[in-house]
């Protein structure tokens, strides 16, 4: 019997079974108990004797999902896998917010991220420890996401792409207010304002500002809508347009709206446009070919990880992504907190007992 079958069956193992319990990179975040492995958000496809878990759905994860492995993702992230994907995910199994999924013996429960639709943490439960996988999280709310849950644990794997205090992001009103002003000032102009976004996430939170700060008319480019519809199926209301449709080549033509794309793709038919990108590294980056920054964020800031930290209250935080060193060394110096970033994880060692 494998991992998934036990999984499935709530097996029972004695509480007085010693398991030892590891951590570390693998292909991903990989929990190892015993010969049991665990892995979050891999980085290449695995086979069918370990348990995998997806924490959201932007394209770098979604691509990894195994033929072979079972994989573990919320119903939201499900749907918006579909339809990156044109199909269904092969062996994706949905396990919603606060539904528990037994392993052995040892507990999986999924909470919300706030980092986009559907993005889920993951807690990892046993008889005697709890330990915490993040993922992607942002620590307030936003226009289409609630902030995340800070999850007491004895060990956070904490996602730090923003672990340094330079990146304090101001207000997100502030932030919005300057979006929305932005495109106003270049319809005013004559040109049409055209924001480039991670196509699932990033692209309909914009898409929402503008539904909820201004009456300006959104188009939506290609798979931007695709997953808006996502959205919508979910319970988000969103109002925009479809870059393809004849209302949106008749919108561009008065040159009165906002013109949302991926990263990679733009919206045909545009004749006169401005560029902009809305993304946290706007504090500290410029950005070639590109008439404006805003950085809208939906990963925590320094702030809101510090605060996770506090309110989680770990015996251990192991960093991942970002400035894993740096975000480490800040708690062991500032807080006093037993910290690191993420280490290999080698099959014969057993050093990296939790």
């Amino acid at each position: 019997m494998n991992l998934l079958s036990k999984a499935r069956t709530c097996l029972e193992v004695p509480l007085e079974v010693r398991v030892f319990l590891r951590l570390g990179w693998r292909s991903g975040v990989t929990l190892a108990f015993n010969d049991r492995f665990v892995h979050f958000d891999p980085s290449k496809k695995l086979g069918k004797d370990c348990a995998v878990f997806i924490s959201h759905a932007h394209a770098d994860h979604l691509s990894k999902l195994s033929s072979e492995a079972e994989s573990y993702l919320t119903p939201e992230t499900f749907d918006i896998a579909s339809v990156i994907q044109g199909r269904p995910p092969i062996k994706a199994i949905p396990l919603g917010f606060n539904q528990t999924l037994k392993i052995d013996e040892f507990e999986i429960i999924a909470h919300n991220a706030g980092h986009m639709l559907g993005s889920a943490q993951y807690e990892i439960r046993s008889s005697d420890s709890v330990v915490v996988y993040t993922g992607d999280i942002n620590c307030r709310d936003m226009f289409t996401t609630s902030a995340a849950d800070s999850i007491p644990c004895d060990t956070l794997i904490l996602e730090t792409t923003y672990g340094v205090p330079f990146y304090t992001f101001p207000d997100l009103t502030v932030t919005c207010s300057e979006i929305v002003e932005w495109a106003l000032q270049q319809i005013r102009t004559g040109k049409i304002p055209v924001f480039k976004a991670y196509s699932g996430g990033k692209a309909q939170e914009i898409v929402k500002i503008f539904n909820v700060m201004t009456r300006i008319p959104v188009i939506a480019e290609g798979v931007v809508g695709e997953i808006a519809g996502a959205y919508v199926r979910n319970g988000v209301n969103l109002n925009y347009v479809n870059s393809e449709s004849i209302e949106a080549r008749e919108l561009m033509k008065t040159g009165e709206c906002v013109c949302i794309s991926s990263q990679n793709h733009g919206v045909a038919g545009l004749a006169n446009s401005s560029l902009a990108v809305a993304t946290g590294w706007a504090l500290g980056k410029r950005f070639l070919r590109r008439d404006a920054a805003f950085p809208l964020s939906s990963h925590a800031d320094f702030d809101q990880l510090i605060e996770y930290v506090k309110q989680a209250r770990p015996r251990e935080v192991v960093t991942v992504h970002g400035f894993k060193e740096e975000f480490a060394d800040y708690l062991r110096r500032k807080l006093g907190i037993r910290a690191r970033p993420i280490s290999a994880l080698k099959q014969e060692s057993l050093a990296e007992f939790l």
